[in-house]
């Protein structure tokens, strides 16, 4: 297998875990009423789909569409909308070419980055920005496990071994 397969595949694996891993801690969330009132869930929760979903949009070329965090009445509603953006992000890389993946990409908001900092933005791959959503993601999640624990609920176990250990489960939950 070459090397430019093996990181397809990995990248494949990488969003199926995204996959499980967010529907696994929505499950946890909405299973703890104490979740519901907290804002610091919300807010987190919020800021991880909202990239998920500005990301998705970069990456196929979409209208940017970004939903503010007082748009959802509850949680259970803001689940629908991090289920659509995941299923999104699972259906994009799946059908990402391995040349699709190496091309260059200047996300939209760069120019802030090079305001900011007073250097251009480095050059970085459209492969790299999907690593980026699913570093950023697995960082948020275990805000989200922490915060839940603190308010007395049960974060799930959601590991990308322990997930390779199970048998790369499919994303079978439906929050």
């Amino acid at each position: 297998m070459t090397e430019r397969a093996v990181f397809l595949r990995h990248m494949h694996d990488l969003a199926r875990h995204l996959a499980w891993a967010d529907a696994t801690v929505w499950a946890s969330v909405l299973a703890t009423p104490q979740a519901e009132g907290d804002a610091k869930i919300g807010d987190i929760l919020h800021h991880m789909h909202l990239v998920q979903h500005i990301f998705l949009q970069a990456w196929t070329k979409a209208a940017p569409a970004v939903r503010a965090r007082n748009e959802f009445a509850s949680l259970a509603d803001m689940a629908g909308w991090a289920l659509d953006g995941r299923r999104g992000i699972v259906a994009y890389v799946e059908g990402a070419s391995e040349e699709e993946l190496e091309y260059p990409l200047r996300m939209p908001w760069a120019a802030y980055f090079e305001q900011h900092t007073k250097q251009i933005a480095g050059v970085h791959t459209l492969g790299e920005s999907v690593l980026q959503v699913f570093l950023h993601t697995q960082h948020h999640r275990g805000q989200v496990c922490m915060r839940l624990r603190e308010i007395g609920g049960a974060p799930p176990t959601i590991d990308f071994i322990v997930w390779l250990w199970g048998g790369r489960p499919s994303e079978s939950l439906s929050v």
